[in-house]
């Protein structure tokens, strides 16, 4: 009996002992000697997980600014249009969503204000004449010392508050381009045009056939398109990273497909309380300005800095923790692959690639099919 427990025992033995070494074989067997344990991967191995040997490339990284924003037009760029005098509308020549030119006539308005201005002026003119009259008459008998200072004075007055009248009415007919002459000659215009001051596009139209409409009321929109300018909400943290003449990439939600370009003009200097931002305005360049809306939402990215750099795919990184590691490929034979797990320290992550700092040696790199390795 103590003979059988005694082989037992020796055989228990040597059976840790070859299942130990066996174990050891698999992680840290180095047929080149070196002190640095090695990950062996077999052919097989790596042709089932779809690895793949790469090194590294210089690649360019961008920095941006994310943010959202609103395609509007600049002050001079758009138009709201009310009628100069309070009248009635004869006719409208224009509809929504027409491209109109700058002078185009859009409708035409008759009224008794309109009327009235005519009778005005043209009794001013009248009497502008008489007082003309009165007043070189006065003035020769004064320079000839026959007629009194007082009486010169008093017709020098009469006439130059009467021009006075008559230039500002007359500033008024032009301003709705009717012709003064005509209207002295005893023909007085029916009705007055409302015209466009700008090319571009109607995107409002408030007016309807025979509706009375007063000064104050906006009639008419009009967008000038090839003006449109983006207004974007930046975030205060990022706003110190902007300077004018940044490029700005957007798309619309509506065609989200569609990349359009623009450059940052001004950088506001306050901070809206509510969401924390401050309002920039980048100008749309190269565009005909057809297929943008005025008043779309946008998202944008602003490109605030750039730099070349050593780069490895995203895939050939392995992350465990807080730390990232890539497997640099020592040496390999007809069987297998010898990779040593080096930590390194990333920099910029841009799409499919990112930044490898502090490594010398990235000419030979496992990058793709590291997820499987170990990451400790």
């Amino acid at each position: 009996m103590k003979l059988i427990h005694i082989i037992l025992a020796m055989s228990g033995f040597l059976l840790f002992i070859t299942t130990g070494c066996g174990g050891a074989e698999k992680t840290n067997k180095n047929d080149a000697g070196d002190s640095v344990s090695l990950i062996q991967i077999t052919k097989q191995q790596f042709e089932a997980e779809g690895m793949k040997i790469g090194e590294a490339t210089m690649q360019h990284f961008e920095d941006e600014v994310k943010c959202n924003g609103y395609i509007t037009a600049p002050a001079n760029g758009m138009a709201q249009i009310s009628a100069p005098l309070s009248g009635i509308l004869k006719s409208i020549n224009c509809s929504n969503g027409e491209f109109v030119r700058k002078g185009q006539t859009l409708c035409m308005i008759t009224g008794n204000e309109l009327m009235m201005l005519q009778l005005d002026f043209a009794e001013t003119s009248a009497k502008l004449k008489r007082l003309k009259s009165d007043y070189d008459r006065s003035k020769a008998l004064y320079d000839e010392k026959i007629g009194a200072e007082k009486d010169f004075i008093a017709f020098e007055s009469d006439y130059k508050s009467m021009r006075s009248k008559y230039q500002s009415l007359k500033l008024r007919l032009d301003h709705l381009k009717l012709d003064g002459s005509k209207i002295e000659a005893g023909e007085p215009y029916a009705a007055y045009a409302v015209t466009s001051p700008l090319n571009g596009y109607i995107t409002s139209l408030n007016m309807v056939l025979g509706q009375f409409t007063e000064q104050q009321k906006s009639i008419v929109e009009i967008v000038d398109v090839n003006q449109l300018q983006l207004q974007l909400l930046i975030f205060e943290n990022d706003v110190n990273k902007l300077k004018s003449g940044q490029t700005v990439k957007f798309s619309s939600l509506g065609e989200p497909a569609i990349v359009h370009a623009a450059n940052i003009i001004t950088i506001g200097k306050t901070i809206n309380p509510e969401s924390r931002t401050i309002q920039c305005i980048a100008k749309i360049e190269n565009e005909d300005g057809n297929d943008l809306i005025n008043g779309s939402y946008v998202e944008a990215t602003i490109r605030v800095a750039h730099k070349e750099a050593m780069a490895l795919p995203n895939e050939a990184i392995l992350k465990s923790g807080n730390d990232h590691f890539i497997f640099v490929v020592v040496k390999q034979n007809a069987q297998t692959y010898y990779l040593r797990r080096e930590k390194v320290t990333i920099g910029q992550v841009s799409k499919n690639i990112t930044e490898i700092a502090g490594v010398k040696d990235l000419t030979k790199v496992l990058i793709k099919g590291v997820y499987n390795l170990p990451g400790e």
